[in-house]
């Protein structure tokens, strides 16, 4: 958190004036008194010619419920913005500052350009910009993107279990800490076997051996700990709605209104999430905290809906409300918006 508002040491300050017409966006992008202000409507992705530059930190001010994801591309095509490991942060309400380094991003080079993807429903103006360029010198830069990487903190994504325990200590050099660890846990077992039989003129290899696991594996620990420790939740609430109201971990407004539909339907009304026929996470999400009522995935189209594993199913008269998240397609004749989180995320009834 320090790290984040501190300034950014060795950035040069970037004139957002002079280079609001060279970024690259997929919405409209326009020039506010204090800054470059953009519209979210569902997702907008940004380039910035920032060709080499390792670090980035942005102050802003934003408005409704936004996440902000970054990566690195060649500017000639959006890459995949939710490839592991996910570097995301919800931009809260109101001014405020992100540092962003581009080191620990996939597939991150010198010659790659900063790419921020803006997700959700709200206004971000951009008040200031300063960035970091990676040394010229090839072993500096090397070793500054090994040691960014080795300490970079754990990213929780649908696919962390997969990654959490590759943690590298050289990836130029595709060297795992583990390995290191590994060498360490024999060095010290023969440095004290040798010792030992220097001493005493003895053959006990078991202390050492002993000694050696206990300061690797905690060695091991300890590094996991400095990384693990950003994503622990530190002021964890017994209260499931204001747990979900807070939840922003994998989209700013997903948490809200789950919040929000568990508030405004009925224990045992019959629920029907309409959202993009590609986010499964989204309508599962829902459905899962909406339980025990009856829930089901909205398909345009179908005489009948599925749940969770198809255990729920109802036809589309029998659904009493409706939890509409960023969806293509309209709501279904005769339902109108009765609770809203924002225009993209809200609960529907029927008129």
């Amino acid at each position: 958190m320090l790290l984040a508002v501190a300034p950014l040491s060795g950035a040069r300050e970037v004139s957002l004036r002079e280079f609001a017409a060279q970024i690259g966006s997929t919405a409209p992008l326009r020039l506010a008194p204090d800054g470059i202000g953009v519209d979210v409507d569902g997702w907008v992705g940004l380039f910035l010619p920032l060709a080499g530059a390792e670090a980035l930190q942005i102050d802003y001010r934003s408005a409704g419920f936004v996440m902000l994801t970054w990566s690195s591309g060649s500017g000639n095509s959006t890459p995949a913005p939710h490839s592991p490991p996910w570097h995301r942060q919800v931009l809260a309400p109101g001014p405020g500052r992100v540092t962003l380094d581009l080191r620990t991003t996939p597939n991150w080079s010198v010659d790659r350009v900063p790419f921020l993807f803006l997700q959700g429903t709200g206004t971000v103006i951009v008040t200031g910009l300063r960035a970091r360029a990676a040394a010229q010198d090839p072993v500096t830069r090397t070793g500054a993107f090994d040691e960014a990487l080795r300490w970079a903190p754990v990213r929780i994504g649908h696919t962390t279990i997969n990654f959490i325990d590759e943690p590298f200590w050289s990836a130029s050099r595709n060297l795992l800490l583990q390995d290191v660890l590994g060498f360490a846990f024999v060095a010290l077992v023969l440095g004290g076997v040798l010792g030992w039989w220097a001493t005493k003129r003895r053959w006990r290899p078991g202390p050492a051996v002993a000694l050696a696991a206990i300061v690797a594996a905690a060695a091991g620990n300890l590094v996991f700990a400095v990384r693990a420790a950003p994503a622990l939740s530190l002021a964890p609430s017994l209260d499931t709605d204001a747990r979900l109201r807070k939840w922003t971990d994998f989209d700013a407004e997903l948490g809200p209104l789950a919040a929000l539909a568990r508030g405004a339907i009925g224990p045992k009304e019959r629920v029907g999430v309409l959202a993009k026929p590609s986010d499964w996470f989204g309508w599962e999400t829902l459905c899962f905290h909406l339980a025990p009522r009856p829930c089901v995935q909205v398909v345009s189209g179908s005489p009948e809906y599925s749940g969770l594993h198809g255990v729920d199913r109802l036809r589309p008269d029998q659904i009493d409300a409706l939890v509409f998240f960023h969806a293509e397609a309209p709501l279904p004749p005769g339902f109108a918006p009765s609770v809203v989180l924002d225009k993209n995320a809200f609960v529907a009834r029927r008129r």
